[in-house]
């Protein structure tokens, strides 16, 4: 079977969305050389992807995400002929849509969160309209419909009722073990801080954690706050606040390693990348009581509501505290990643695939 992968989020910078498509495209290659992989690129994907397969056709279009007309153009109406073209038997789109024309004879899309729906004021005008008027024809044509969740999962199926829920599987993330993982302990000498990690979209609650932050310093004196993403630095940040922006896995995981937690506030996520990674080098979490941290971090992680500065500092002061909790926390948190690698997400996706182009089980 001929499957094209639409790649145009594997970009220099890569987010959410690149990550994962990267990962499970990377762990799909090691156990599947039966079948031909066909990855279309953004015209500014990196050198060297490290996707190295005999059986993966690389092709770097002219366009990228960056420019978004042309983006839009391109996978509407150029990326199905070409999918023609090359005899594509299934085609497997990472971040939501479906072009306007068919260009294989089955389709799937993986959909990460509902963030436009759940939370309106998190997206721009422009994305709510453009998302509501094409997913829904994405998924009534969609021979399987991937959500990274259960809780995405439920989100869909409450917000768009009339989706197939028998077309609906739930493949979870995964987290990279070889580059996530435990290093030596930091050092005593320097000084410690807490991570948060994401972009500056306003659903990830950054603004909640710094006005959380001067409460939790007031009584820990010594912490810093470091924050990592792309994105513009927020415009007014408290005292002891770093702002390092975007970071390779290999920095990501050094930063993780060292943190005394990782605090991650968010209102919404589709999955949340960050709570494993953090768990998978042996660093505490503190995060959101939200569902889907539910679902990925179970009982490993310190809870708050997202929505109160003072509920936020407190627990982190009493993470911070607390030696006893922290070592509980990382040796729950070390079992618990070993449960998502990214081999298991490749097995779970390939038996959609295998189930949308209507093959049995390998």
């Amino acid at each position: 079977m001929r499957i094209a992968v639409n790649g145009l989020t594997l970009t220099r910078t890569m987010t959410g969305i690149g990550r994962t498509t990267l990962h499970t495209l990377k762990a799909l290659l090691r156990a599947n050389r039966e079948d031909e992989f066909w990855l279309f690129l953004p015209s500014d994907a990196p050198d060297d992807l490290g996707l190295d397969a005999p059986n993966l056709e690389l092709i770097r279009t002219d366009v990228s995400l960056t420019q978004a007309f042309r983006s839009v153009v391109f996978e509407e109406f150029g990326l199905p002929l070409r999918l023609k073209g090359a005899r594509i038997d299934l085609y497997y789109a990472p971040s939501f849509l479906l072009p306007a024309l068919r260009g294989a004879e089955h389709e799937v899309i993986c959909v990460h969160d509902l963030a436009w729906r759940v939370l309106p004021k998190s997206k721009s005008l422009r994305f709510r309209t453009y998302m509501n008027a094409r997913l829904p024809s994405a998924l009534k044509r969609a021979a399987r419909i991937v959500c990274v969740s259960e809780a995405t999962r439920s989100d869909l199926l409450r917000h768009y009722a009339k989706t197939d829920p028998d077309r609906v599987r739930v493949v979870h993330n995964g987290v990279d073990l070889d580059v996530f993982r435990p290093g030596d302990a930091p050092d005593p000498e320097a000084t410690p801080y807490l991570a948060v990690v994401g972009n500056q979209d306003p659903r990830k609650n950054v603004e909640t954690l710094l006005e959380a932050f001067p409460v939790f310093r007031a009584r820990m004196r010594a912490c810093r706050l470091v924050m990592v993403g792309p994105g513009r630095p927020p415009a007014a940040k408290p005292a002891a606040v770093d702002v390092l922006g975007y970071l390779p896995d290999e920095e990501l995981a050094t930063l993780y390693r060292g943190a005394l937690m990782v605090v991650q506030p968010s209102l919404y996520e589709g999955f949340g990348l960050p709570l494993l990674e953090a768990m998978a080098c042996g660093t505490p979490v503190a995060c959101a009581d939200i569902a889907v941290f539910r679902e990925v971090a179970a009982d490993c992680a310190r809870y708050f509501d997202p929505t109160k500065p003072g509920t936020i500092a407190q627990a982190m002061e009493n993470l911070a505290r607390d030696d006893d909790l922290r070592a509980d926390l990382t040796a729950r948190g070390l079992a618990r990643a070993r449960r998502f690698p990214w081999d298991a997400t490749a097995r779970g996706l390939m038996a959609v695939l295998d189930e949308a182009a209507g093959r049995g089980p390998r």
